[in-house]
């Protein structure tokens, strides 16, 4: 019996075969990438737009926000090392009233409310101030999607520890006939909380989550600076 490894006959096609496999591959990779870099180009031109507008040479914090997530999104696309974390010491109370301010108008827009109860003394954390403002940020707006009623930031303390709880009432009663669902699991959906997890986590710290009908709690705990 002949082998493929004793016909050379045989081997060319197939080899050729994995040959355009890879070209065609290679060339649906770059067409993406190029799709990609046009679409980055045409959202980052309209952003920097609003920040060198702003009144003051102050940019709105979610359009900052939303440059920073641009720029996560052009490392990824075309490569680049992840710029340098600083970890700066802040009070955990500031970083919460921030993200109440941010979100007030929002909330508002959709007939909902905010606000921040801190039941805490002083509580000094050492962290990435983007990754836990968007942390936060993540969990308001997950929130006003899912949620119901005023949305309440609750900061509480354990020894060595501080806790942030963002609470609502819970899933909203259905108005009218849910959509139908897609099979399987919307790639797009479910970032948020993975990102704050990983924040959390990052920070030497936990996150914990439940909703209900009875109402939600989002709950990210970090420790104290030393």
């Amino acid at each position: 019996m002949t082998t493929l490894a004793e016909s050379p006959a045989l081997l060319a096609p197939l080899a050729l075969t994995f040959v355009s496999a890879a070209v065609v591959g290679r060339a649906r990779i770059n067409r993406r990438r190029q799709a990609l870099n046009r679409a980055l180009h045409e959202l980052r031109r309209p952003l920097q737009a609003l920040a060198l507008g702003a009144a003051g040479d102050r940019a709105d914090p979610q359009v900052r926000a939303a440059i920073d997530a641009l720029a996560d999104l052009d490392r990824e696309i075309n490569g680049g090392g992840q710029p340098e974390a600083r970890r700066r010491r802040v009070e955990a109370r500031e970083l919460a009233r921030e993200a109440v301010e941010r979100w007030r108008r929002p909330a508002l827009r959709l007939g909902r409310t905010i606000e921040l109860r801190w039941r805490a003394p002083s509580c000094p954390i050492e962290c990435e101030l983007e990754a836990i403002s968007r942390a936060l940020d993540n969990l308001i707006a997950n929130s006003l999607e899912h949620g119901s009623g005023p949305i309440v930031l609750e900061g509480t303390s354990r020894p060595g520890r501080v806790r942030i709880n963002v609470a609502d009432r819970g899933l909203p009663p259905p108005q009218t006939a849910p959509p139908p669902r897609r099979p399987g699991r919307d790639p797009r959906r479910g970032h948020g909380i993975a990102l704050v997890a990983a924040a959390a986590s990052r920070h030497g710290g936990r996150f914990a989550s439940c909703r209900g009908p009875q109402g939600a709690s989002a709950v990210i705990e970090l420790p104290l600076a030393q």
